[in-house]
């Protein structure tokens, strides 16, 4: 009875009203932000020419006549060139440049952190008029490998930015014992760190080939006739229009989702130790 009489504590009230309105609001962003991508998908499936709401009946035809045309499957070939290329330099870029910022003490190693993630904060349309001038000047416009370059200058500041937080857990007792051991720096960086760092390494990788596979604007730029996907879409899109791009759009996102998976996976259990140690 006394439990029945028990008052009610307006402010514990107040919190739940507002956690409510909370799970509400972020209710409301995940269905506005995932609406278009799942009417994308369903549309990718219908026969008509035209979108429309009820369907006409379902087909994989869009998806047949997507891996049909030769300039989509050229320039897919193309991005499936570039983006694990660009990712494997970004990836070994960012590891070398976080060990050194992580392991030595230099003059000027603020002013090269923000240097390696400049790239990131000029927006992309600066960036592409500045890569066409250079690669203009010294006659690489045009080519696979400008947009290779381009593309590991942008995406080396987010490969680092992972394998650093995986190189941030790692005690510096291990290099030490390794050097008491007898190993040589190289040895050392190569049978200990290497090693240590591999899932953060991985985990960079996946996460720069996805900004190199959805990457337009830079590589409109440069790319020329050596067309990567987004820019084929893109003259696709001012061309004409056709439900096999959203068969494009599905598959795009299909790849994009199981990369962001992948680095989700990998970061996981680094975040959940990086929490661990914290706490004690």
């Amino acid at each position: 009875m006394a439990s029945a009489l028990r008052p009610v504590d307006p402010l514990a009230a107040d919190g739940r009203g507002w956690r409510l309105a909370g799970r509400l609001y972020m209710a409301v962003g995940y269905v506005f932000l995932m609406l278009p991508i799942v009417t994308m998908i369903v549309f990718s499936f219908q026969k008509g020419q035209f979108a429309s709401i009820p369907g006409q009946g379902w087909t994989v035809q869009w998806y047949g006549k997507l891996f049909a045309d030769g300039t989509l499957l050229a320039a897919l070939g193309n991005s499936l060139i570039v983006s694990p290329v660009a990712a494997t330099g970004a990836s070994v870029l960012g590891f070398l440049a976080g060990y050194a910022i992580h392991r030595f003490s230099f003059w000027g190693r603020g002013g090269f952190s923000v240097l390696l993630v400049l790239p990131v904060l000029i927006p992309p349309l600066i960036l592409g008029v500045a890569f066409l001038g250079l690669l203009s000047r010294i006659g690489l416009q045009g080519q696979i490998l400008s947009v290779i370059l381009t593309h590991m200058v942008i995406i080396t500041a987010p490969a680092m930015a992972v394998i650093q937080l995986r190189l941030g857990q790692m005690p510096s007792t291990l290099e030490e014992a390794a050097w008491d051991l007898g190993a040589t720096e190289f040895q050392t960086l190569w049978k200990v760190v290497m090693p240590f760092a591999l899932p953060g390494i991985a985990g960079g990788w996946l996460l720069a080939f996805t900004f190199s596979f959805d990457e337009f604007i830079v590589a409109w730029f440069v790319s020329g006739f050596e067309q990567t996907l987004p820019v084929a879409v893109y003259a696709y899109i001012v061309g004409s229009v056709d439900p096999s791009l959203n068969a494009v759009g599905s598959i795009v996102f299909g790849l994009s989702m199981l990369s962001l998976i992948g680095v989700e996976l990998l970061l996981f259990p680094i975040l959940l130790a990086q929490y661990r140690s914290g706490g004690k």
